[in-house]
């Protein structure tokens, strides 16, 4: 009878508890949030394309979207929920989707909202997941393994980046050091394809950017007993390839062919500036930008945010408590097509930038 009553009276009080600081917590203000714009048209497609997410870090958790015509989304955090549900389940992404891409030989991709998961659980055929943010359906498909992967051992498929309807995909094998291959996935025509790299590295390979069959890809090779390693870049159609060795030595953080194909532009990045390279694969001579941006005020480094797409570069920087500064910036002229401030007008200190996010 005691052990009764001592449990009741501890569900009482852990009731009283939780009733007490959810309302406690429906006390506190809310960020409330204008757009300022500084330059350009809000409502231009590339504009209204572009939304902010940011997190109050406070107490509450709530998470918004902030489009920059002004309108705002928000998702409060369900305080029960938040106890006791999986960290997998944040994304809200369907179950058989998580369990897909918890398997140890899946990696994945995620691209404008899209995440995409591809692994082969044996070396005779690949699996590709995708699933939007949005949707709940789970697009599913299974392809042959090439021939060319089947001979690995111990194949390892990291998505690269979608481009249209294809999915570009490089395969190595870690336990043979055999050289890197990429391949096509056409997403509209289920077919897989090769693509030829006249040369690879036994090492590694990154692909810089991508336009129809024309690639720009750096092979890393390590020296022998030492830290240090050896670089090359080329440009290949998939039947020859052009040294660049102006590029070897440049470091970006990312990386796109333009959208005609012609220049190869080199996002760097740097705590007050932001700078990249627009190297032009005809005449084989670089141009050198930047732009000042305002210097983040977090104490803890947060609140910055760079992607270079479609020729263009967005960056969002926190600049003051509750205020983030969005640009959009042609990365070839070097022109700034909009730049506008979101601003909190209770200037909360907890409310941090997480991304940007593209519609």
């Amino acid at each position: 009878m005691r052990k009764f009553k001592f449990v009741l009276i501890l569900a009482v009080v852990s009731f009283l508890t939780v009733g007490i600081y959810t309302v406690f917590i429906q006390s506190i203000d809310e960020s409330d949030f204008t757009v300022e714009t500084v330059k350009g048209d809000p409502k231009q497609p590339l504009v209204r394309s572009v939304q902010a997410e940011l997190y109050d870090q406070g107490l509450k958790g709530v998470d918004y979207n902030v489009r920059l015509d002004g309108h705002v989304e928000k998702t409060k955090e369900n305080l029960i929920s938040g106890l006791f549900e999986s960290p997998y389940n944040e994304n809200g992404a369907p179950a058989d989707f998580r369990r897909f891409i918890r398997s140890d030989y899946v990696l994945t991709l995620e691209q404008e909202g899209v995440s995409y998961a591809i692994g082969t659980p044996n070396n005779n055929k690949w699996e590709l997941q995708y699933w939007q943010g949005s949707k709940q359906r789970v697009v599913k498909k299974m392809f042959p393994a090439p021939a060319e992967a089947q001979k690995l051992v111990e194949t390892e498929l990291n998505p690269y980046r979608r481009i249209g309807n294809n999915l570009y995909v490089s395969v190595q094998d870690y336990q043979t050091n055999s050289g890197t291959l990429l391949y096509k996935i056409d997403l509209k025509n289920d077919t897989v394809q090769k693509i030829n790299l006249p040369y690879t590295s036994k090492k590694e390979v990154m692909i810089l950017g991508i336009h129809d069959e024309m690639i720009v890809y750096r092979t890393v090779e390590y020296l022998e007993g030492s830290d240090e390693s050896i670089e090359k870049t080329y440009w290949s159609d998939g039947e020859t390839a052009q040294p660049l060795k102006a590029l070897n030595s440049i470091i970006a953080n990312q990386t796109e062919l333009s959208e005609d194909g012609t220049k190869l532009i080199m996002l760097e990045g740097d705590s007050d500036q932001s700078s990249w390279i627009v190297y032009d694969l005809a005449s084989k001579k670089s141009e050198k930008h930047s732009m000042d941006i305002p210097l983040v005020t977090d104490k803890f480094g947060l609140g910055s945010y760079t992607e270079l797409k479609d020729d263009l570069i967005y960056t969002a920087n926190r600049i003051d408590d509750g205020v983030i500064n969005i640009r959009i910036v042609d990365a070839v002229s070097e022109r700034v097509l909009y730049e506008g401030n979101i601003k909190d007008k209770l200037k909360r200190k907890e409310t941090s930038l997480n991304s940007l996010i593209f519609n």
